[in-house]
C-alpha cells in the first residue's frame, strides 16, 4: 500500500478555508504553482518541438511518410515501454522520477540544437532522438498525472485536471506561433528555446516538497504490470476508456495533414504553420473554460459522447476545406473538441482507480492514446498514396468504430459522473 505525504512546513495554514469548488483553488497549493509552471513549460516545449520536427523533415525531404516516421518515433518509444512507467510510478518516488526524467528529454533538445548549429544535422538524427525523448516521456506522464493527485488530493482534483487542460490549451496556442518565429530565424533556435523550456520545467519540480511515501511491494515489476492490466480489464468503464483511447490511431492520421495542407494547398510558410496550429488551441481553451462552468452539471459520459462527435466532424470539414478561413474553423472547432476529452476522460481513470493502481492506469491509457502518434506514418502513407482527404476519411471511419463499440456495449460509461 502506497501513501501520499507532505512536509508539515509544505502545508499552508489558510488552506483549508481555500474555496474548494473553485478552478482557481489548486493554486492555494504552493507545490502545485510550481506544477503549472512546470506543466506550462512542458506542453509550449510539447507543440514546439511536434512541429518543428515536422516542418524540418518536411523542408528537407518533401516527403510526408518520412515526416510521419520522425514524428511517430516518440510514439512508438512510449507504446512500448509505458507500462514499466506506470509501475515506476507506483512503486518508486515520484517527484524525483519527474525532474530526472525532464532534464534527459532536456539534453535530446540541446543536442539537436548543437547538430543544427553545426551543420552536421540530417533528418534521420532526429529518429534516435525522438526515441530517446519519447522513452523519457513514457516515465514521464504517467508519474506527473498520479504526481498532481499526490499534491492536490482527490477532492480538488476535477478543478486541477481543469485548470491543466486550460495551461495546455493555453501552450497550444502560443507553442506553435513561437515555433514558426523561431524557425524563421534559425532551426537551431527553435530547439535551444526547446531545451531551456524543458530545462525551466525540471528545476520548478525540484522546489516541490511534496513526496511520494511510496513502499515497494516486494513483488517483480512485470507482476505489478499484469496485475494493472487484469485490474483494468476487469473495470468496465477503464476498460472501455482505454479501448476508446486506442480509436486514437485512426484519428490521429490528421497530424500530418496539417503541415501538408498548409504547405502545398494554402501556400503558408513556418509562421502560418503555427498559427493554424495555434488556432486549435484558442478553440480548446475556449473549451476549457465553457467546460469547466457546466462540468458538474453534465455527465462525464455524456461530454465524452459530444467531444468525440464533434472531433471527428471537425476533421471532416478539415478535409474539405477549400481555404484558409475554412481550415482555420476546423482547428478551432477540432480544439473545442480536444478539451472535452481532456476534462472527462482523465478525470474519469484518475477518479475510479483505486490509490495503488493510478499509475499503472494512467500508464496503459498513455499506451493507448498515444498510439496517435502512429497517425503519423499511416496518414503520411495514406497522404502520399491516395491523397489527404480519402486518408482523412478512413481514419473518422476507424475511429469512430472503434469508440462507438465501446460507449453502447459499456452503459456505466455513458452515466458516468
Amino acid at each position: 500500500m502506497q501513501s501520499s505525504s507532505k512536509s508539515p512546513q509544505n502545508q499552508e495554514p489558510s488552506a483549508p478555508s481555500l474555496n474548494k469548488n473553485g478552478v482557481f483553488s489548486v493554486l492555494g497549493i504552493p507545490d502545485y504553482r510550481l506544477l503549472v509552471l512546470s506543466n506550462l513549460a512542458t506542453f509550449a516545449g510539447y507543440q514546439i518541438r511536434n512541429m518543428a520536427q515536422a516542418w524540418i523533415v518536411l523542408e528537407r525531404t518533401d516527403s510526408a511518410l518520412l515526416m510521419g516516421i520522425v514524428n511517430a518515433m516518440p510514439g512508438i518509444a512510449i507504446i512500448s515501454i509505458s507500462l514499466i512507467g506506470g509501475a515506476l510510478a507506483d512503486r518508486t518516488e515520484r517527484w524525483q522520477l519527474l525532474w530526472r526524467t525532464k532534464l534527459i528529454i532536456t539534453s535530446m533538445a540541446f543536442l539537436t540544437a548543437v547538430l543544427l548549429t553545426t551543420d552536421v544535422f540530417e533528418w534521420w538524427n532526429l529518429i534516435p532522438i525522438s526515441l530517446v525523448t519519447g522513452a523519457m516521456f513514457a516515465l514521464h506522464n504517467p508519474t506527473s498525472q498520479a504526481f498532481a493527485v499526490d499534491i492536490v488530493g482527490r477532492e480538488r482534483l476535477i478543478s486541477a485536471s481543469s485548470l491543466n487542460t486550460g495551461i495546455s490549451m493555453t501552450a497550444t496556442i502560443a507553442g506553435p506561433s513561437l515555433g514558426g518565429i523561431l524557425l524563421l530565424i534559425g532551426q537551431d533556435m527553435a530547439f535551444y528555446v526547446l531545451a531551456a523550456l524543458y530545462g525551466f520545467s525540471a528545476v520548478m519540480i525540484m522546489f516541490v516538497r511534496t513526496r511520494h511515501a511510496s513502499v515497494p511491494s516486494g513483488r517483480n515489476m512485470f507482476d505489478d504490470i499484469k496485475e494493472g492490466i487484469a485490474y483494468s480489464y476487469r473495470t468496465h468503464i477503464i476498460r472501455a476508456l482505454l479501448i476508446i483511447g486506442f480509436s486514437a490511431l485512426f484519428m490521429g492520421t490528421y497530424q500530418p495533414a496539417i503541415p501538408v495542407k498548409v504547405k502545398d494547398e494554402l501556400g503558408l510558410g513556418e509562421f502560418g504553420y503555427g498559427v493554424i496550429l495555434g488556432l486549435n488551441g484558442v478553440g480548446a481553451l475556449i473549451g476549457s473554460l465553457v467546460l469547466f462552468l457546466v462540468s458538474k452539471r453534465v455527465r462525464k459520459g455524456y461530454l465524452l459522447i459530444f467531444a468525440m462527435a464533434m472531433f471527428n466532424g471537425s476533421v471532416l470539414l478539415f478535409a474539405v476545406a477549400p481555404n484558409v478561413w475554412i481550415t482555420g474553423l476546423a482547428m478551432v472547432s477540432m480544439g473545442l473538441a480536444f478539451s472535452g476529452w481532456m476534462i472527462s476522460v482523465p478525470v474519469l481513470l484518475q477518479t475510479t482507480a483505486s490509490e495503488n493502481m493510478r499509475g499503472r492506469v494512467m500508464s496503459l491509457y498513455f499506451m493507448v492514446v498515444l498510439t496517435h502518434q502512429l497517425g503519423w506514418i499511416i496518414g503520411g502513407v495514406g497522404i502520399e498514396t491516395i491523397g489527404i482527404q480519402p486518408t482523412l476519411f478512413i481514419g473518422i471511419a476507424g475511429g469512430l468504430l472503434i469508440s462507438g463499440t465501446a460507449l453502447i456495449s459499456t452503459p456505466a460509461l455513458r452515466r458516468a459522473r
